[in-house]
């Protein structure tokens, strides 16, 4: 059953980016198109500030034997934890836009109002994590490429809590056990299946 909502609540986030890209051809107001475009620029901004410091990271190459090593899963972790706070907002408002999506399917133009003012409320919370996100890898001098890497190897191929993509590098099961079991309780509290559609989303690249 938790596994259940939480899967809602991740098709909650992913259609909700759908919804906003409606929403904004519609057109919902000068005042929300500022202040996503205002948004936008401080995402767009800390990229920019985050690529020039880790020199773009877009070539990231893994270490030896593919494996990372204690002080950089270390520094993954303090990203991670810096954002525990933004992950909890984010699961909470797409909890909201699941249960808002629910009751239009049987209702009318009133609850669908009520699910695009729910969607258009979503964009500043995204807008927001991935600021903080980018903010927190610039404190901790880790590029997003590395950031991916490790993410999908330590969600996708070591703990299996998200599909695999077709950037998922694969290693037999001890070796990854080996270097990330110490870790395991703090991995595991740092992942929400709620939030994983826009968790490595990057303007730059497009991950």
């Amino acid at each position: 059953m938790v596994m259940g909502r939480k899967w809602k609540l991740g098709l909650g986030i992913g259609c909700g980016l759908m919804l906003l890209i409606v929403v904004g051809f519609l057109g919902v107001g000068t005042w929300y198109a500022g202040q996503i475009n205002q948004e936008y620029k401080e995402v767009t901004d800390s990229e920019k500030a985050l690529l020039a410091a880790t020199e773009g990271d877009l070539g990231f190459t893994p270490p030896l034997g593919g494996i990372p090593g204690p002080e950089r899963i270390e520094v993954f972790l303090a990203v991670r934890e810096d954002l525990d706070s933004w992950r909890r907002t984010m699961a909470t408002a797409s909890s909201q836009f699941a249960d808002d999506q629910e009751r239009q399917r049987a209702g009318g133009l009133k609850d669908l109002v009520k699910l695009l003012n729910t969607g258009s409320d979503l964009m500043p919370i995204y807008a927001g994590f991935w600021t903080a996100r980018n903010e927190a890898l610039l404190a901790h001098e880790m590029g997003p490429g590395e950031y991916g890497y490790i993410y999908r190897l330590v969600y996708q191929t070591w703990l299996e809590l998200e599909r695999p993509d077709e950037s998922a590098t694969i290693f037999p099961s001890t070796a990854l056990g080996e270097a990330f079991e110490p870790y395991r309780d703090r991995l595991v509290a740092t992942f929400d299946a709620a939030v994983n559609p826009v968790e490595l989303i990057f303007q730059k690249n497009g991950e």
